[in-house]
């Protein structure tokens, strides 16, 4: 029902204020929205807190669930449901009620955490010195994993140490590329196991830890590049968020045409042999293409939303950037609708690809007739 009314108030209207540090707040119902440089809660919020941000600390309660997303990520305070965070560094030390899903570049669990359901890590560097209650699934480089695991325990990684004051209450299953150290201390009532490759119920088990990874470091790419976009290139974001409304048409068959064409040029280069890096290039710069079709679409319907408030608001970066978040949410509850929610949501990425190309290529334009003039 939160999301409901996220996406309602989206179309509707807000209530917030920006303060003088750019950070823009918004309450939605019980629940709580908010992005800036630093974003901070140190008071009760009975709903939901969705925070997007440079650094982001919940030093409080939050009634329902957490959805964060920062460079910095710090959780010292309690959530009552389910907690989704992302970020360059992640701290998870307080009290989650929920399920826990997390990425990041670095992510720690530190001793007095604790972390009651199913918990799912991804990073870099992970290390889980706290509690968990029920199965852990770990997924990254860098494994420590030195805590009490009420259930299973399933890790896939390059090197993996388990501590001396490690207790896991079932199984201890593993996949290491690199180094497996166990300390003689270290207990598992039912046994280890190392997973081969070909164990198909292990890929699956691999892929569901890699899917919310997946999606998790998407919508942090997304934001971050948003947000990067809004400081560094106001304009070309708002020219090229606007450029979906004044030409839907052609923003959308230019955006099919790289789709589809990028990915067929690449395969072509491969098959030369001698295109080979040059197709490595290729494939790099169209997935940070697709991440910045998503960034434009979302800002097109954040942007419009924003214009529709009026006052000064399209003008500050707290509130373009909250507005990018509330727009990632609304366009991930309506790809859910049935019939036309993942159309309509497709149409606008595919749009927002080619508005994308299509502001580039006029800068470069612009830039050349201005050398050649």
């Amino acid at each position: 029902m939160n999301r409901i009314w996220v996406a309602g108030w989206l179309s509707l209207a807000v209530a917030g204020v920006a303060s003088a540090d750019d950070t823009a707040r918004a309450s939605v119902g019980d629940s709580r929205l908010s992005a800036g440089d630093a974003v901070t809660l140190d008071e009760y919020v009975p709903g939901n807190v969705y925070f997007a941000g440079g650094r982001i600390n919940l030093d409080d309660r939050v009634g329902g669930s957490a959805f964060l997303t920062g460079g910095e990520v710090d959780v010292t305070g309690s959530v009552g449901r389910n907690l989704y965070a992302a970020g360059g560094d992640l701290r998870i030390e307080g009290e989650v009620e929920g399920t826990v899903r997390a990425a990041g570049g670095k992510v720690r669990v530190p001793r007095g955490a604790r972390l009651r359901k199913d918990v799912s890590l991804a990073g870099g560097s992970v290390e889980v010195e706290g509690d968990v209650g029920e199965d852990l699934e770990v997924y990254g480089e860098s494994i420590v994993i030195n805590g009490v695991i009420g259930g299973d325990l399933r890790i896939a990684g390059e090197d993996i140490r388990i501590g001396p004051d490690t207790r896991v209450a079932g199984r201890l299953e593993y996949k290491s590329g690199g180094t497996f150290v166990i300390d003689p201390k270290a207990q598992v009532v039912k046994g280890i196991a190392e997973r081969d490759a070909r164990d198909h119920g292990w890929l699956r088990k691999v892929g569901r830890g890699a899917s919310y990874a997946g999606r998790a470091m998407f919508t942090l790419g997304v934001v971050l590049l948003g947000a990067l976009m809004l400081l560094g290139l106001p304009a070309f974001s708002r020219e090229a968020a606007a450029t979906i409304r004044r030409e839907w048409w052609q923003s959308a068959g230019v955006g099919c045409v790289m789709l589809i064409g990028v990915p067929f040029a690449a395969v072509i280069l491969m098959i030369t042999v001698i295109g080979i890096p040059l197709a490595l290039m290729m494939i790099f710069g169209y997935v940070v293409l697709l991440m910045l079709g998503y960034v434009i679409a979302a800002l097109f319907v954040g942007d419009l939303a924003l214009e529709r408030l009026g006052g000064e608001r399209i003008k500050s970066l707290g509130w373009r950037v909250l507005f990018l978040l509330l727009a990632l949410i609304t366009l991930s509850i309506v790809r859910h609708l049935p019939l036309i929610g993942g159309l309509a949501v497709a149409l606008l990425f595919v749009a927002g690809i080619g508005a994308f190309t299509m502001r580039s290529w006029r800068g470069f334009r612009q830039k050349d007739d201005a050398v050649a003039a």
